[in-house]
């Protein structure tokens, strides 16, 4: 015989109208895979200074970077492949929320995934792992690669049509663990999958490595050194004051090899930093120089970088909006107080204007003209003595 509380709920579900909820969860996560990796694998890698951001997300890197594609931890652009251990994509168990609105629009659950405390506790869904991963669960030698790509959004979005009033307690929320990393991927209502319909997210950062097991709580991680592709160094930008105007390319070209500011269309406008081999613009990738066309203009240093004893004196860069005062000098000659604030020496105002230098512009070619001091060996001698140690620059020779 039925007690009064089972009567009860079937007089409820009996009035009960059928209703649609969504459930939804979102936050930060993203997707994880663990795999194992071959010893002579790992060893190649270290040998031949594999970078794994390198080759995680470009499908030609072995290509363009002399590898045997055979010998690394995944296909190339493919590190999800790399995934015998463990796959998941879901939403961090520590940085996400589930929010559940009824078909009306009205919210009937919402809670961070970090504050449900799951087991039973009333008025919450139940937690579930469903699989589990570690890097110390393999044997000792074994080499486990781990790859990562961090996401924000949503990550779950289903729906579920009952005909009971709905019941958080039948919710079951599961999550897979891989290296510690609790990503929930799934959701259940009164044992039932509930489909999920996709969401939408935008990739954060990325994350690969591999290790190998020492024992069950230890391991050596993969660290080869930055490999030196022998690219010619960038050196420093040019200050305004010290940077030539733009030439366009079809008319001028540079005349000393190095990186240059330039300007080129391929598929849009792009401005950046290109490198001159005599011949043509391009990049270094890899070892290897890429030309590059569509090169409309360029600009550079407006003095002879073989040398830092080329370089012109540096020239004023502020002036004091003291009308009846109207010092002149640089940024660092000024007085700064307690507070942080900047005071004009002569004055002790506090308002100032940067000088204007661009070579482009009419204003910035009069201050050039009117502060910028030419090359003096003298001068720039005695500058250099001065950025010296004391005991290479009063040595009774120097400069001989």
């Amino acid at each position: 015989m039925a007690t009064n509380a089972e009567k009860e709920l079937l007089i409820e579900t009996l009035k009960f109208t059928p209703r649609t909820y969504t459930i939804s969860m979102w936050g930060y996560g993203g997707e994880k895979v663990m795999g194992t990796v071959s010893r002579e694998v790992y060893d190649y890698c270290v040998d031949n200074q594999v970078d794994l951001q390198d080759i995680a997300w470009n499908s030609d890197a072995a290509e363009e970077m002399d590898l045997d594609e055979d010998m690394l931890p995944f296909p190339p652009g493919s590190w999800y492949e790399c995934d015998d251990m463990a796959h998941t994509n879901g939403v961090s168990r520590t940085a996400g929320t589930i929010q559940i609105v009824d078909e009306n629009g009205e919210t009937v659950f919402e809670k961070s995934l970090d504050d449900i405390v799951g087991g039973g506790c009333d008025g919450e869904p139940e937690w579930s792992c469903f699989d589990e991963a570690w890097i110390g669960s393999k044997p000792a030698g074994t080499v486990v690669f781990v790859g990562s790509s961090n996401e924000k959004g949503t990550f779950f979005e289903g729906e579920i049509e009952l005909t009971a009033p709905f019941d958080i307690t039948k919710l079951t929320l599961q999550y897979d663990e891989i290296d510690g990393e609790e990503l929930v991927n799934s959701v259940t209502y009164d044992g039932e999958d509930i489909d999920n319909n996709g969401g939408s997210t935008d990739g954060k950062s990325s994350d690969f490595g591999m290790y190998v097991v020492k024992d069950s709580n230890s391991w050596e991680t993969y660290n080869p050194e930055e490999k030196d592709w022998g690219h010619p160094e960038y050196g420093t930008s040019p200050s305004e004051w010290e940077r030539s105007e733009t030439f366009k390319f079809k008319k001028i070209k540079p005349t000393i090899p190095g990186y240059y500011n330039a300007v080129w269309k391929n598929y849009g406008t792009t401005t950046g930093s290109l490198y001159w081999d005599g011949k043509e613009f391009g990049e270094w990738e890899y070892g290897k120089f890429k030309p590059q066309s569509g090169v409309e203009s360029w600009s550079g240093y407006n003095w002879d970088t073989s040398s830092w004893v080329n370089q012109p004196p540096e020239p004023p860069n502020v002036v004091c909006d003291n009308k009846a005062c109207g010092w002149i000098g640089k940024s660092d000659e000024r007085i700064t107080d307690q507070e942080y604030d900047d005071h004009c020496p002569a004055c002790n105002g506090t308002d100032f204007s940067w000088i204007d230098y661009d070579p482009d512009s009419k204003a910035g070619r009069a201050n050039r003209e009117k502060f910028c001091k030419e090359w003096d060996p003298v001068e720039s001698l005695d500058r250099i003595v001065a950025s010296m140690p004391e005991d290479i620059a009063t040595k009774p020779k120097w400069p001989y």
